[in-house]
């Protein structure tokens, strides 16, 4: 489980006041950077205001993650070695949202919490300030409770308490192994694993398994390799649609099979001509969005999932023209990289411009590896390696 402090600061002032953190970090307090200590080394690498600060541990070592609002709707995601604070990964990308929280007008991290603990006495595991809602989320453990809380970020007022015994099931002793509860998961429904993990607060195995157009998850028993929980969805990657009856006859549940990610990109560029800046998928919707970047304007294109039909749905002038892109690999040579490097399926490509990389995400059904390719040279400049997780 992450433990987070966060912390709200007016660009160049930090409003950071001590936070009570659970055990695992009180522990190590003294070698590692305070939240207001990485916030202001945060600040030092981008400008703007840090809105959270993250503690996580990734592969034995402690790092924070801190999300930084930046003038012109930027938002930066910051990962800074807790102790050093070197700057280990930095993303940015334009918010669609305005944030309606005015930082002047709040009661603050620091008043939010004091009201919190006024009402139960206990340790701060999470803080931090929504911006879109309005509101303080503050979650607090007590004994064997904890404690979550919303506060109206300008009256005070407690909008939600909630109260949830701690489970403190952890796995000790002899288990299964993941292989061994990976079999059971597939004996039951056939297909192809896509994640595995072993969550040994719960003590038990966590398995996604794709079967055609259904995508499966289980919860196994981790000593006794008993299925707890089985369920299933239809996946991602196809579109379900049912046919309205007419008379007594009802038309069954139609599964139409995507188009693809690749095949999507290759028609939205085909509709406007230029750099793919961002592409994803969306289930909801049933379309494939891009965002495409060419010499005076960004365009947003939908394209749908299963017959292929792109629409413009935005173009906005660019007001600063960005940097050439001519001298650039391309997506396509950036990929042909990236898979060198890590076998697997690309399910994330996106072009940062104001860092001149390719940011790239690849995933294998059990490894999920992300990498950062020079867009002039092609050099991998950065490569994790990670289990897929939720």
């Amino acid at each position: 489980m992450k433990k987070m402090i966060t912390a709200i600061a007016l660009t160049g002032s930090l409003a950071v006041t001590g936070v009570v953190a659970a055990a695992g970090i009180q522990n190590s307090a003294s070698k590692i950077l305070s939240s207001e200590e990485v916030s202001k080394k945060a600040l030092s690498y981008v400008k703007g205001t840090v809105y959270k600060v993250e503690l996580d541990k990734e592969k034995g070592t402690q790092v924070y993650e801190i999300d930084v609002q930046g003038k012109n709707n930027k938002e930066y995601e910051l990962k800074l070695d807790a102790k050093t604070g070197e700057l280990l990964e930095k993303k940015m990308e334009i918010s669609k949202v305005s944030n309606t929280v005015n930082e002047k007008q709040v009661i603050g991290l620091a008043k939010a919490k004091e009201i919190a603990l006024k009402s139960v006495k206990g340790s701060v595991k999470k803080a931090k300030l929504d911006r879109e809602d309005g509101i303080y989320e503050i979650e607090i453990i007590r004994a064997e409770y904890e404690y979550e809380f919303d506060i109206n970020a300008y009256s005070g007022k407690i909008v939600k308490k909630e109260k949830e015994k701690i489970s403190k099931k952890v796995v000790t002793g002899k288990i299964i192994g993941l292989e061994k509860a990976k079999k059971i998961a597939l004996n039951n429904v056939g297909g192809t694993v896509q994640k595995a993990k072993l969550d040994k607060s719960d003590g038990v195995y966590e398995i996604e398994i794709i079967n055609g157009a259904t995508e499966y998850e289980f919860e196994i028993d981790a000593k006794t390799g008993e299925i707890l929980k089985k369920e299933s969805e239809v996946s991602d990657d196809v579109i379900t649609t049912t046919k309205p009856s007419t008379g007594n006859t009802t038309k069954p549940t139609t599964i139409n099979k995507a188009i693809g990610i690749a095949k999507a990109k290759e028609i939205a560029l085909q509709s406007v001509n230029g750099t793919v800046k961002k592409s994803k998928y969306d289930q909801e919707d049933g379309v494939y969005e891009f965002e495409i970047l060419t010499n005076e304007y960004e365009y947003e294109i939908d394209v749908d999932a299963v017959t292929g039909k792109a629409t413009i749905s935005d173009k906005e002038r660019i007001t600063k023209t960005p940097k050439a892109t001519t001298s650039f690999i391309g997506e396509q040579k950036a990929s042909q990289i990236a898979l060198t490097k890590a076998k697997g399926t690309i399910t994330k490509i996106e072009l940062d411009e104001e860092d001149g990389v390719y940011e790239i995400e690849v995933k294998d059904g059990m490894y999920e590896y992300e990498l950062e390719i020079d867009a002039m040279t092609g050099a991998i400049l950065d490569f994790e390696k990670d289990y897929e997780d939720d």
